[in-house]
């Protein structure tokens, strides 16, 4: 072996060993972390890490963020002593977290109290490949003080939470990567801690005026101004941060206080009344509060994770435990290392995914559509749904539906057209007319399982079509559909 060749084996074996190095593993858990360890936390702006740990705590890689601008890349640091910063969340198709931050460097005194004109409130998007994307730069949100959290559907448009000068504040949508203005949404309340998504419903916590809990901003995702932000739970003795819901009728708030009453709060939806009532608190040590907050449903279990503090200005572990009741135990798992702090925790779910393959056969109205509606398959979403249109009206359609990924070659069914391909061997086969558009759906109601998380189903339309003279069996079909669930 050459000189050249050795050398170019070596490099190429570092790239692919750093590139795996950076792969986020779905069922791990990501940690929000502020600091380098080299200096004192204060109110500068220091640097931030996301932290991969197993669910039992055992330490996997740090991915740090920019502290140097490069290309379209901001920098994403923090103040080292703002505890309501810092929160991170999981796009809704589980493709990307999504963290916050000041384009400032390391050492940038009073970070919070800068304005967003020279000082840009940056959302940064991680991929699960470790890729980061620090280009969306705010210079209009959250001037001279607090950036806190951002959410998104797919890594490509936000919804951001926090305070600031009006009307810099509040809730706030970003209609793309990269962007560098946003929309303020609402007026209602503009002090907001942590915002995320929710069965296509946006909901944001606070602890400002009457919001002293969980509410959700306007109706579904909202991206123009006038909204109204409506409290679903609100309890005048806590203080509430992160939030998670389990499913659609349970809802789990972290409480920072410190004073024996904080911890995980534990809400179940009330259909009767329509309310939100208090279930129990769950106590994660003595003199323990918490402040990031997340977890998974598994066969009915809710295993949680949270960011537990012991006094207003540290979030010091990373505590885990299994809902039973009020008197479920919590373990601590990791600790900060000295001059850090953690601020969040976010269980990282497996990505959603759908694809499309194989080839459609047309009626005499045109080649049938295969899609979704109703959000991306992910646990616990009771809407979605695959849909078909462009059939004839009232034409009759089978939804061809099967575990696993559709087939690579399509097999001829004898008696229909050439081009009829079908690509999925169904275990189900439910049918009807479509309506007078040529459109139908078939409901998939996704169950809040988290072991769900990366199955494979498949899909494929076929249409009946008695114009389609000469075939004893005549048929167009669809391509074919697989999707991925995601948790």
């Amino acid at each position: 072996m050459s000189n050249t060749t050795r050398i170019a084996s070596i490099l190429a074996s570092a790239l692919f060993a750093s590139l795996a190095a950076a792969q986020i593993t779905p069922g791990n858990l990501i940690v929000s972390r502020i600091g380098d360890g080299a200096l004192g936390l204060t109110n500068a702006a220091q640097a931030r890490f996301l932290d991969e740990y197993t669910p039992a705590g055992v330490f996997v890689q740090t991915i740090a963020l920019p502290t140097a601008p490069s290309g379209t890349n901001r920098m994403v640091t923090d103040s080292g002593t703002a505890t309501s910063n810092g929160f991170i969340t999981q796009s809704v198709d589980g493709r990307y977290l999504i963290a916050t931050g000041y384009d400032a460097a390391p050492g940038t005194a009073g970070v919070t109290g800068t304005t967003s004109a020279t000082t840009a409130r940056v959302i940064c998007r991680v991929g699960l490949d470790g890729s980061v994307d620090s280009s969306t730069a705010l210079g209009d949100a959250y001037t001279t003080n607090n950036f806190r959290c951002a959410a998104s559907l797919d890594g490509n448009q936000f919804w951001t939470a926090g305070t600031g000068t009006a009307p810099t504040n509040g809730a706030r949508y970003v209609a793309n990567l990269g962007d560098t203005t946003s929309t303020q949404l609402s007026t209602t309340v503009t002090n907001l801690r942590c915002i995320n998504i929710q069965n296509g419903q946006l909901y944001c916590s606070s602890q400002s005026g009457a919001f002293l809990g969980v509410s959700a901003v306007g109706t579904g995702l909202p991206t123009t101004g006038g909204e109204t932000i409506t409290s679903i739970e609100s309890t005048t003795s806590s203080s509430a941060y992160d939030f998670w819901f389990a499913d659609a009728n349970t809802l789990y708030v972290a409480d920072d206080r410190t004073n024996g009453s904080g911890g995980i709060m534990k809400f179940t939806y009330d259909a009767g009344t329509m309310t939100w009532p208090l279930a129990y608190t769950l106590t994660v040590g003595a003199s323990t509060g918490c402040r990031g907050l997340s977890g998974y449903v598994d066969n009915g279990v809710v295993t949680l994770f949270a960011t537990a503090n012991t006094s207003s200005t540290t979030s010091g572990s990373i505590v885990t435990g299994v809902d039973t009741g009020a008197g479920s135990t919590f373990t601590t798992i990791a600790t900060s290392p000295t001059n850090t702090v953690f601020r969040d925790v976010q269980f990282v779910r497996t990505p959603a995914n759908v694809t499309h393959s194989g080839t459609g056969c047309a009626t005499s109205f045109g080649t049938p559509a295969i899609g979704t509606s109703g959000g991306v398959p992910v646990t616990g979403n009771l809407n979605f749904a695959i849909t078909t249109s462009n059939n004839a009206p009232f034409s009759f359609a089978l939804f061809l539906l099967a575990g696993g990924p559709a087939l690579p070659v399509g097999v001829n069914i004898p008696g229909s057209p050439a081009c009829a391909l079908i690509y999925v061997l169904p275990t189900v086969m439910p049918g009807a007319l479509t309506d007078g558009l040529g459109e139908l759906s078939s409901p998939m109601p996704i169950p809040a399982n988290a072991s769900l998380g990366g199955a494979d189903l498949s899909a494929q339309i076929v249409v009946f079509d008695i114009s389609l003279v000469g075939f004893g069996l005549p048929i167009g079909t669809s391509d074919a559909l697989t999707f991925v669930v995601g948790n």
